[in-house]
């Protein structure tokens, strides 16, 4: 996003334009997909699905703990959204908000397993605003992310969501394991 701001001269209002389309493609992505997932969650209710999904929370949590303290090193190569250098804000913010990062695929699964469509957009749009932090002080501070506190307060973050992910799911795991112990039949 800073190399989208400092590519073209622009001034402070236009910047001010640009980070909202960009943040408006972002909402309507993670609505869309927050949607999606909750539907076939609605869809898909079976014991064997949940903890395959609970399974996917856990190993998605892993690799983003993993990611934060660094065993994993990250690149531009890991998230599936290439480099742009366009004018559409709204389309670079959609397609940066719904890459293939570990966040976004823990969220998608963690969605999938809410079953219920309605509770996905409602957590796509928390999930909307915590992120947006990141990126609202770019119209000020386009080299805000060089500095190693805010580089830290990012890895805090990323560790507290990974470990929260990583206790839900297998909690959720457990719990549908037993559950799937106590309704087998001839026991």
């Amino acid at each position: 996003m800073g190399s989208l701001l400092v590519a073209e001269d622009r001034g402070f209002k236009k910047n001010i334009w640009f980070v909202l389309h960009f943040l408006g493609g972002r909402l309507v992505g993670y609505i869309a997909f927050g949607f999606l997932f909750g539907s076939l969650g609605q869809m898909v209710r079976t014991p064997v699905a949940d903890c395959v999904t609970d399974l996917c929370l856990i190993i998605l949590s892993l690799v983003l703990i993993l990611t934060m303290i660094g065993l994993i090193k990250t690149s531009e190569q890991n998230c599936l959204v290439p480099r742009f250098h366009a004018r559409q804000a709204a389309t670079i913010g959609f397609l940066l908000g719904v890459n293939v990062c570990p966040p976004f695929l823990m969220s998608l699964t963690y969605v999938f397993s809410l079953h219920n469509s309605w509770q996905g957009v409602l957590y796509f749009l928390f999930f909307f605003v915590a992120s947006s932090v990141y990126f609202l002080p770019i119209v000020f501070l386009g080299l805000l992310a060089k500095m190693k506190e805010i580089q830290w307060v990012g890895r805090v973050s990323g560790l507290i969501s990974g470990g929260l992910f990583f206790i839900y799911g297998s909690y959720s795991l457990a719990r549908h394991i037993s559950l799937m112990t106590i309704l087998k039949p001839g026991m």
